[in-house]
């Protein structure tokens, strides 16, 4: 009766070592080989403005064929050049 635990907690750790593994053996292909995205800005509904900073927006948006909602930072690429080059 007390090895029931401790054998427990041993098969346990055991998943948890298989799932880290798994997790680890996913990460490093995608690392390895991200997807590539050929999105266009036509691709995508303008919902709503999440926020606003010093050099543009992020904007929720809806990917018209998916339904997939993206947060989506828009620059504006003066303001970054015109900073660049003050900076």
């Amino acid at each position: 009766m007390g090895n029931a635990p401790t054998a427990r907690k041993g098969s346990e750790m055991e998943s948890v070592k298989e799932f880290l593994a798994k997790a680890k053996e996913d990460f490093l292909k995608k690392w390895e080989n991200p997807a590539q995205n050929t999105a266009s800005l036509e691709q995508f509904e303008r919902l709503k403005t999440l926020g606003t900073g010093s050099f543009g927006r992020v904007m929720l948006v809806k990917h018209r064929e998916t339904g997939q909602h993206y947060a989506m930072k828009i620059l504006n690429k003066q303001k970054v050049v015109k900073h660049r080059e003050t900076g």
